[in-house]
């Protein structure tokens, strides 16, 4: 899965809870921050991002045909393969 500039590696979906769990490394988590989608950035110590847990995203595309989200950076992108997490592939 991928969006903008960001390759995540790792994801996992919780279907009771509409939660998808994305992750860049195995860093520990240090803080994180809420984008204005709901979601949030986790990062490390040394304030690299670590992963994003979107929040709601079925039901997002259900309703957008797509799932956007909003990088560390501030930009918009579209999370492209969100499909294929969302089905545990």
């Amino acid at each position: 899965m991928r969006s903008g500039r960001y390759s995540f590696a790792f994801t996992t979906y919780d279907p009771p809870s509409d939660v998808l769990y994305a992750r860049l490394s195995d860093e520990r988590e240090a803080s994180r921050v809420q984008t204005e989608e709901g979601d949030v950035w986790t990062y490390d110590a040394d304030g690299r991002p670590t992963g994003v847990i979107v929040v709601e995203p079925a039901a997002r595309l259900a309703r957008d045909g797509a799932v956007y989200i909003t990088l560390p950076a501030g930009e918009r992108e579209r999370l492209q393969g969100v499909e294929a997490a969302l089905r545990g592939g």
